[in-house]
């Protein structure tokens, strides 16, 4: 009969720990996202995320994965995107639309969202081997924003490659890879001695016009085509 008593008051005992445990686990479950949201800022904060908007409201909408910055006379990102801006405007016409079209820089592109001033002061040029047209040496300028003027006598190239300011103008939106970025600035911390995070801050602070900075490229191109943007794979 004593065993029996205690085997059944152990089962008891069981039953009410399994209940507390259940209890006490509901408990932190309905705590915890809030404990976590107190103890740790909102890294939302430090993305700019208002292009989304503008991405949103579009008829038409496309995003176009630029993994490495090329020729700037053959580069054919810039030509996809402006060809498919043109297309949206030869098939509505005067009819009402909004085309707009997100170049996702990444990896080895994102120096074409860095200003002329960052392109002299970092030698990107030099450090991605790109070419100014205008001088043939490496680019101290920002060879993609804007093109450099017809060299006197120089024969005009065949097909002249739309710039990234004319794409602004027209609306474009470029998402710059942190990442990548982050990686460029301690290759080029080493070569100065200057802080790997002095130098991200001065490449995060120096983007041109409709330029935005996202975690990754890999988010950025993820992002956009959550917000409706077809994908363009180049």
């Amino acid at each position: 009969m004593t065993d029996d008593h205690s085997a059944r008051r152990s089962r008891r005992d069981f039953v009410a720990d399994v209940g507390r445990i259940a209890s006490a686990a509901a408990v932190s479950a309905a705590v915890a996202p809030s404990v976590v949201r107190a103890a740790a800022p909102s890294v939302a904060e430090d993305w700019d995320l208002s292009w989304l908007a503008l991405v949103e409201k579009a008829t038409d909408r496309a995003v176009f994965d630029w993994a490495a910055a090329g020729d700037p006379n053959e580069d054919i990102v810039p030509q996809i995107a402006t060809r498919y801006l043109d297309n949206c405007a030869a098939v509505y016409g005067r009819r009402r639309y909004d085309a707009r079209v997100v170049l996702n820089a990444r990896t080895r592109a994102v120096p074409v969202a860095l200003t002329d001033a960052a392109w002299e002061r970092f030698a990107l040029g030099a450090e991605y081997g790109l070419k100014d047209p205008g001088t043939a040496g490496p680019a101290t300028r920002n060879v993609f924003w804007r093109r450099a003027p017809q060299v006197p006598g120089a024969p005009p190239p065949p097909y002249i490659v739309p710039t990234l300011e004319e794409l602004v103008s027209r609306g474009a939106i470029i998402l710059v890879c942190d990442f990548a970025l982050g990686h460029l600035a301690a290759r080029l911390a080493k070569k100065s001695g200057a802080a790997a995070d002095d130098v991200h801050a001065a490449l995060r602070s120096s983007f041109v016009p409709g330029a935005y900075a996202v975690p990754s490229g890999i988010f950025g191109l993820a992002r956009a085509q959550n917000a409706g943007c077809a994908y363009v794979r180049m």
